[in-house]
């Protein structure tokens, strides 16, 4: 069996199990003016290149189309620091409880975690700092240290250009 389609099956059974998803115990991993986003540490798959956990996002206002909350299984890959949506599903009241309004166990494309985003936050969460190909897993003080001289290293040698960041 292809290991995508077993993905999907099993992606399909957690979202019919929606009920213990929303008794979990969340960990909040960030707000802002639009939603508090949490996950679950107890339902995380844990792996050294695709770590998955389940996210619940918990909209401040309801949409209009009457979604308050949504469920989402995301998965992460620690080497290349990307992510994709393995599953999800759209409820109607706070904190994943209500009516299901919508499902979904399409996988999206891998999409770049860029700095200073929830995404960033859980991947450090699940991968740790070992991710620091491409100049990654620093932490703030390294990010944030002037170089040493002009030339970059403080023994004349160049530095090293930025790689820029795609946005999300």
């Amino acid at each position: 069996m292809n290991p995508n389609n077993s993905l999907k099956w099993i992606a399909a059974l957690w979202l019919l199990c929606l009920p213990w998803v929303a008794m979990a115990e969340w960990e909040k991993v960030d707000e802002n003016y639009l939603a508090v986003v949490y996950i679950d540490p107890d339902k995380i798959r844990a792996s050294s290149v695709f770590p998955q956990a389940w996210h619940l996002i918990d909209l401040n206002d309801k949409s209009k189309a009457g979604v308050k909350s949504r469920l989402v299984l995301m998965e992460y890959d620690c080497h290349e620091r990307r992510r994709r949506t393995l599953a999800f599903a759209s409820k109607s009241d706070a904190m994943g409880e209500g009516k299901t309004l919508f499902t979904s166990t399409q996988s999206t494309p891998w999409k770049p975690v860029s700095g200073d985003t929830v995404a960033e936050k859980v991947i450090e969460m699940l991968c740790g700092q070992t991710s620091s190909t491409k100049g990654y897993g620093k932490t703030k003080d390294e990010k944030s240290a002037p170089a040493k001289d002009a030339q970059g290293d403080g023994n004349g040698a160049a530095a090293p250009k930025a790689e820029a960041k795609p946005s999300p």
